[in-house]
């Protein structure tokens, strides 16, 4: 009887557990996540969680419920301190091992924190987990003067949560703008107006000295500044948890090295989710913050352990929502050499087309347009040049 083991209970890893017992009924599978509850999807954590639009049971992954009869071992609450790969096993915090014949990593990520220097005694919300956002949203109160660290997508998607709940947000951006991190600029500005259109007051190139708490609230320090907050909130991205990959020797490179099977550098152990670096369809290996690659990649690398010959070659996507926006990257918008815009970019629905040197479509982001992000995944995928778009022209 083959024994399969998965280390970690977010999406890559769930899929891969129920793909795992799809393809391989008469295997063991143990499904070890550190946290406490069910596994569930992370992308409402920072939208309809916070706005209260659905429960965290509404939120549980489809087939959570149902471990038990698909014979999946489900370890909650349970952390992974070594892979002893010479035995080929996990050791357990309570010093239990657990033999695995194949091992999936699916640790995923953690979010950053802010040096310690700097936050002092002040509390600082992160947004990742579950019980990130129980604890957060009582926070988002009417009235209260909310700073958020960061203009990334958590930052942003926190800052409309709480202008929605009658807060004073502000945003504040280290860089010169915000989403600069693989958003092209015209994208990135025209998120920084809608924003400031709803009342956000955004300040860019604010880098932070020092918090501190005082009776009036949280008072947070740059160079010549300073702004006061009731709840501070930091969105400054995430680290790939890769240490137990790292300490059992297996390849590293800004996360666990996996080729295009979900194969590390140890034939037995396998890798899937935002822990990864893996081949992509453009350029070089490189790891990728999208829910639906992870649940993508944690299906194919099931697939592979039990023996299939198969290849992980989804086209990353995210998508994003801001007060009645709803933003759609796909593909790699940031590889663009030209950029065309489809639509009135003056209005809330158009779409950024990302191309090549070649003219072919790399990728790009639709703003309330679902169906052009549907064309744009088939572009990258085709290969196909604008043409391909043209149909959706406003």
């Amino acid at each position: 009887m083959q024994r399969f083991i998965v280390i970690g209970g977010g999406v890559a890893g769930h899929r891969a557990a129920i793909e795992l017992a799809r393809c391989a009924p008469a295997a063991t599978i143990d499904l070890v996540s550190d946290e406490i509850g069910l596994p569930y999807e992370r992308p409402p954590l920072s939208k309809e969680l916070l706005y209260g639009s659905k429960t965290a049971e509404e939120i549980v992954l489809s087939g959570a419920v149902s471990y038990t009869q698909k014979n999946i071992r489900y370890h909650s609450g349970t952390r992974v301190t070594a892979i002893d790969r010479a035995a080929k096993q996990i050791v357990t915090q309570t010093g239990s091992a657990l033999p695995y014949d194949r091992l999936l990593i699916a640790t995923g990520s953690r979010a950053r924190r802010l040096p310690a220097a700097c936050i002092g005694d002040s509390t600082v919300h992160y947004l990742r987990t579950l019980e990130d956002a129980v604890t957060l949203r009582p926070q988002l109160a009417a009235g209260r003067r909310i700073v958020v660290i960061g203009g990334g997508f958590i930052g942003l998607e926190v800052a409309a949560a709480a202008v929605r709940a009658g807060c004073k947000v502000t945003v504040l951006e280290a860089q010169s703008r915000v989403l600069s991190r693989g958003i092209p600029i015209l994208v990135s500005e025209w998120i920084d107006r809608l924003h400031r259109t709803h009342g956000v007051d955004i300040q860019l190139s604010a880098n932070i000295s020092s918090m501190r708490k005082q009776r009036s609230g949280i008072a947070i320090a740059g160079a010549g500044w300073e702004i006061e907050a009731d709840v501070v909130v930091a969105g400054i991205g995430v680290e790939p948890n890769i240490e137990l990959a790292a300490d059992a020797g297996l390849n590293i490179r800004d996360g666990l090295v996996v080729d295009a099977g979900c194969r590390t550098s140890d034939s037995s152990i396998f890798g899937a989710g935002e822990v990864t670096c893996h081949p992509m369809m453009h350029g070089t290996p490189r790891r990728t913050e999208s829910w639906k690659s992870s649940a993508e990649q944690g299906t194919v690398a099931a697939q592979a352990m039990t023996g299939m010959a198969v290849q992980f070659d989804e086209i990353p996507s995210l998508w994003s929502d801001q007060f009645d926006i709803n933003i759609q990257a796909v593909g790699f918008p940031d590889l663009g050499v030209t950029h065309e815009v489809l639509g009135d970019i003056g209005s809330n629905s158009w779409t950024l087309v990302s191309l090549g040197a070649d003219g072919l479509v790399l990728g790009g982001i639709a703003i309330n347009r679902g169906r052009d992000a549907s064309m744009l995944r088939r572009a990258v995928k085709q290969r196909a040049d604008l043409a391909f778009m043209n149909p959706r022209v406003a």
